[in-house]
C-alpha cells in the first residue's frame, strides 16, 4: 500500500489536494502541520503528522518526512503538494493527448502500477506536471525531471537515507534531492499518463511564505554549485501573480546524464577492482 502524505502550511482553509483524492483512500492520507497549527489541522482530516518545529521550511519538512516514513515506518509514501488537481491523458486517433480528471479507478491504475515498479526496483518515481509538455513522454519516462510531487519506496530509501543531504538547496530541493538519488545509481520513473495540475506557481500561503526573489534565484545558484556538470541557469522575467516582474533563475537540467553518470562510474569502479 502506499500512503499519501500532503505537507501543508497557511492553507488548511483550502486544502486542493485532500479535497481531489477519492474517499475509499483518504484512510491512506496524513496532513503534514507545524506544530503552530496542529490543533486547527485535526478538524481538517484525522490523521496528522507534526514535523520537528515552527517557519522550518519545506526542505526541512521533506526531511522529517522522509525519515518517518522511510526510515521509522518503512512505508511506500507518495508526498504531494497540498495544490494539485489531477489529470489522466488519453492517447487520441490523430496521435494527440487529452486529458480529463482521473476517476477513482485511475487513482488504482496510478497506485498499483507504481507499486510494481518499487517491485521491480525503482526508489522513486513522481507523477509529471501539466507545466510539461506530454507529447513523448506518454505513458511514462525515466530519468526526469520531479516536482511537485515523488513516490519513495521507504524501505529502500532507508538504505540510503543517511547519505543524502534533505537540507541543502532549500527552493530546490525536489531538484537537489533527485539528482543525489540518480548519481547514486537510483534511476526514477515519471508518469505522464497521468499528470498533476498544480496551477499558477508562488501562490499565497505555502511556501510563498517565505519565497522571495533572492530565495528562489540563490537555491538555483547553490544547485549549480552542487551539480554544475549536470545544472545550467537561465533568467527569465516572471508573470506570475506574486513574482511578475522578477528576473527568475530556471534550472536547466541534464537529469539522464545525471543517472548516466553513475553507471559510468559504477562500470569504471568494477574494472579497477
Amino acid at each position: 500500500m502506499i500512503e499519501l502524505i500532503i505537507p501543508t502550511f497557511k492553507r488548511l482553509d483550502r486544502q486542493i489536494t485532500l479535497s481531489n483524492i477519492p474517499d475509499e483512500l483518504l484512510e491512506q492520507v496524513t496532513l503534514v502541520v507545524q506544530p503552530q497549527e496542529e490543533n486547527d489541522a485535526r478538524k481538517v482530516h484525522d490523521k496528522i503528522f507534526v514535523v520537528s518545529g515552527d517557519n522550518i521550511g519545506f526542505a526541512k519538512t521533506i526531511r522529517d518526512i522522509t525519515y518517518e516514513f522511510a526510515v521509522n515506518r518503512q512505508s511506500r509514501f507518495w508526498i504531494l503538494d497540498d495544490d494539485l488537481k489531477f489529470l489522466r491523458h488519453y492517447e487520441t486517433e490523430d496521435g494527440k493527448l487529452r486529458k480529463q480528471p482521473m476517476t477513482n479507478d485511475d487513482f488504482t491504475e496510478l497506485l498499483s502500477e507504481t507499486e510494481k515498479w518499487m517491485d521491480d526496483g525503482y526508489v522513486q518515481a513522481a507523477v509529471g506536471t501539466t507545466w510539461a509538455n506530454p507529447l513523448g513522454k506518454y505513458p511514462f519516462v525515466e530519468n526526469s525531471r520531479i516536482m511537485t510531487n515523488k513516490l519513495y519506496n521507504g524501505k529502500e530509501l532507508a538504505k540510503v537515507w543517511n547519505d543524502i543531504d534533505w537540507i541543502g538547496c532549500c527552493g530546490a530541493e525536489d531538484f537537489y534531492v533527485n539528482l543525489q538519488l540518480l548519481t547514486k545509481g537510483f534511476a526514477n520513473r515519471v508518469w505522464y499518463k497521468f499528470v498533476v495540475d498544480a496551477g499558477e506557481s508562488y501562490k499565497d500561503g505555502g511556501c510563498a511564505e517565505y519565497r522571495d526573489e533572492d530565495y528562489h534565484n540563490d537555491s538555483c545558484v547553490e544547485l549549480q554549485k552542487h551539480f554544475p556538470e549536470f545544472v545550467s541557469i537561465k533568467y527569465k522575467e516572471d508573470n506570475s501573480k506574486n513574482m511578475k516582474g522578477k528576473m527568475l533563475a530556471r534550472s536547466q537540467v541534464q537529469w539522464k546524464k545525471a543517472y548516466e553518470s553513475s553507471q559510468t562510474s559504477t562500470l569504471t569502479s568494477f574494472f579497477n577492482g
